[in-house]
């Protein structure tokens, strides 16, 4: 199997400093050789666990399935700042390959009619899109993943509690989604939204930010609720300097292995973990299904598991973390 990827590495100063040059060299240089039927992979980064995760689900499903991924993804967090559209640059350049068919993770296109409709077939995975016109989208069912992200504190929190919402970007669907769930919840609840800020995608500017904000806040502070991996790794650090008497509850979204001794001890009280795994894997299957004129589902959510203190030796759980092992 031929896996080709834009990787980028820590320091963070560096990986900034080489990130467009190895995606224009990603663009323009030639085709992988492939002996079997190819496919395309662009995701929206390749640092974060999750994205990290998902390729593992791509590859064992490449191997199981006997065809061989070429992968192209921007640095992260890069389409939706310094290089716009460029997702869609790496799936003109994996057309340009002859690849039978192509999986994204899309971010939002700018002044690019859409939708965009490929010559070969083309598989959303982790959030929908308009920009796009696509056979079916594999994601988590993400309204109603915020909404079990809420759940996890009612009959904890009376009403009139105050609680802050750590928003990752108004322009990502499938997190908008997932706060919009959770608050959902609040306001049936009858919890007053005391915080309703954007945070961002960068791992360091979202733990600064997440400070910030919840510093600023005077009253006394119930709950903190973080979207995605980026958000949640910067709301746990912004908890964790907290005076232990003033930590909220922290309920987050998706997962790293780290986030595993402040499950323990107490710090993070309830973790919403997607299955990127099952996700990348089940993108690739569709893919090929629809390859060998199978009918595949426009839409097929993946479940989510709901780690805490109490269940996080369970088998079941275990292996879906196990997935986030590097």
């Amino acid at each position: 199997m031929v896996i080709a990827s834009c990787y980028r590495k820590r320091p963070r100063t560096v990986r900034r400093a080489l990130s467009i040059f190895l995606c224009i060299a990603a663009l323009t240089g030639t085709c992988p050789a492939a002996s079997a039927t190819t496919l395309g992979v662009v995701l929206a980064g390749s640092v974060q666990v999750f994205w990290r995760t998902m390729m593992k689900g791509m590859r064992r499903a490449a191997d199981d399935l006997h065809v061989e991924l070429i992968i192209r993804s921007p640095s992260d967090g890069a389409s939706l700042d310094a290089q716009a559209n460029v997702q869609l640059q790496m799936v003109n350049y994996l057309v340009g390959c002859e690849v039978a068919g192509i999986v994204i993770a899309p971010e939002p296109l700018k002044g690019v009619k859409a939708p965009v409709a490929l010559a070969v077939p083309l598989v959303l995975v982790d959030r929908g899109s308009a920009d796009y016109a696509a056979i079916s989208t594999v994601e988590t069912s993400n309204f109603e993943a915020g909404r079990t992200a809420a759940r996890t504190l009612t009959g904890v929190l009376p009403r009139g509690s105050t609680i802050a919402v750590l928003r990752l970007a108004p322009n990502i669907p499938s997190t908008t989604e997932r706060e919009n769930g959770f608050l959902n919840v609040a306001l049936e609840a009858g919890w007053k939204v005391v915080i309703n800020s954007y945070v961002g995608y960068d791992f360091r500017a979202a733990g600064e930010a997440s400070r910030k904000v919840l510093a600023g806040y005077r009253g006394h502070l119930d709950a903190a609720f973080a979207p995605n991996e980026t958000t949640a790794y910067g709301a746990l650090q912004a908890v964790e300097s907290m005076p232990q008497a003033q930590r909220p509850r922290l309920v987050i979204f998706d997962w790293r292995p780290e986030f595993m001794a402040a499950l323990k001890a107490g710090v993070l009280y309830a973790d919403v973990v997607q299955d990127p795994y099952r996700m990348g894997y089940q993108s690739i299957e569709t893919l090929v299904s629809t390859l060998g004129h199978r009918a595949v589902p426009p839409v097929q959510f993946v479940d989510v598991v709901t780690v805490t203190q109490r269940n996080v030796d369970d088998p079941a759980v275990r292996a879906v973390l196990a997935n986030f092992e590097q």
